[in-house]
């Protein structure tokens, strides 16, 4: 069997949703997986919502209705006059769910509020292509992704409770492998053990193919993106991106680690476990082959990969006395990171101070910042970019860096990193 991954570009619309069903017209004698993320840009237009709803804004409703007016109008485009009922009515029972959190007052906490509005989007999303799918003559059978992927109570990002999802997708998925039917479930998505739905983190979709696929001792995972494969730069940013035709697991997590978009951080490593290829091809042209991640005895000769992290902020951490940043403040201060769930994506110590280049997500930094300032004196810079290039060449270094002011690097033999303000 094999687990696929549609990506939210590739049911932006519907056109596109009608793509996806030519592609698996291939694949019908297949047993498969489909894991399906939010239509487009709706995380965003949901993360809104949720903003709306939690700080109890004026703009609410307008937000609700255009939310549910896009997914009218894509299923208006997409079924005839029946199918157009039974969907309307599937779609009608989550709007309705959806309204009625939205009616409710906010809890304090926007992590939890955040999880049980943006869950939503994958269960539109997923309704609206199996019901598309079943009157185009295909079996299939929709499941529920929080009922499977069981996670603590991290609501933004969950950390999986691998034995409930084992237990969960051997008894929920594994007998419909048995039908001859397509299970199509919602990627991103998942629920503590009271079933409050929690959240994967942002492109979480991937790992869920990824856990489903380890699970179920998938014979490949396949991700459907709209590039032909993994690139080793970003084709909108530089004009030398190019396919790499195949990677070893270690060298995709590299990528991933230092924030390559094509694959979110936690995909690799539960496939990497199980010895399970993972192919990343484009839905716009299925015939191509795309990028191959798997297994490879000798490391292979990579071109040089530039990575760029926007949105990065900068925290100088000082002692308030100006004494020496010792090996207890580095631990308290990393122990305060932990807490807060943010990752540290490049550090520098100096003698009084000490560097910490951080994505910049409010909801995990502001908390961060206000707890470390109870022991230290704390300054930060925004609107930085992060630039990885592994394999790199001095001449790319150079061209990468002439139009930017450098505020840290590192370097070290296969990488070189370097935190920056853009010059304008």
């Amino acid at each position: 069997m094999k687990v696929f991954k549609f990506g939210g570009a590739s049911v932006k619309d519907a056109e596109a949703v009608k793509n996806i069903a030519s592609i698996l017209e291939g694949f019908r004698k297949e047993k498969l997986v489909m894991v399906v993320s939010a239509m487009g840009k709706t995380t965003n237009a949901l993360e809104a919502l949720v903003e709306s709803h939690f700080h109890q804004k004026t703009d609410l409703q307008e937000k609700f209705d255009k939310l549910k007016l896009f997914h009218l109008n894509v299923c208006s485009c997409l079924f005839n006059s029946s199918g157009l009922a039974i969907i309307q009515k599937e779609l009608e029972s989550l709007f309705t769910e959806l309204e009625a959190v939205l009616n409710k007052d906010a809890v304090d906490n926007y992590n939890f509020e955040y999880a049980q509005i943006v869950c939503f989007g994958e269960l539109l999303s997923t309704k609206i292509i199996a019901i598309y799918l079943k009157e185009n003559g295909m079996q299939v059978e929709w499941v529920d992704a929080r009922k499977v992927i069981k996670t603590d109570h991290n609501y933004r990002e969950g950390q999986i409770d691998w034995e409930a999802t084992i237990r969960n997708t051997e008894q929920t998925i594994s007998p419909l492998l048995h039908k001859d039917t397509l299970i199509i479930t919602q990627g991103f998505i998942g629920s503590t053990f009271e079933n409050l739905s929690t959240t994967l983190g942002r492109e979480g979709s991937d790992y869920t193919a990824a856990i489903l696929g380890a699970i179920l001792n998938a014979e490949h995972v396949a991700v459907w993106k709209d590039v032909p494969g993994i690139l080793n730069a970003d084709p909108k940013r530089f004009n030398f991106a190019k396919k790499i035709p195949k990677l070893s697991y270690k060298e995709a997590i590299e990528m991933t680690y230092y924030g390559a978009k094509v694959l979110h951080p936690k995909t690799i490593k539960p496939l990497e476990n199980k010895g399970i290829p993972l192919l990343v091809k484009s839905f716009l042209d299925s015939n191509e082959e795309g990028t191959v991640i798997e297994a490879i005895e000798q490391e292979l000769l990579y071109p040089p990969i530039t990575i760029v992290e926007p949105n990065q902020i900068l925290l100088s951490i000082y002692t308030t006395d100006f004494s020496f940043v010792s090996e207890n403040d580095i631990s308290r201060i990393f122990k305060v990171c932990s807490k807060h769930n943010v990752r540290v994506n490049m550090m520098q110590n100096k003698a009084i101070s000490m560097n910490l280049c951080c994505t910049n997500k409010g909801y995990m930094i502001e908390p961060l910042v206000k707890e470390l300032k109870k022991d230290f004196k704390v300054e930060y810079t925004s609107g930085l970019d992060l630039l990885t290039i592994r394999h790199y060449n001095i001449e790319l270094i150079y061209e990468l860096s002439k139009s930017r002011e450098i505020i840290m690097e590192q370097k070290s033999e296969n990488t070189y990193q370097f935190v920056t303000k853009t010059i304008t």
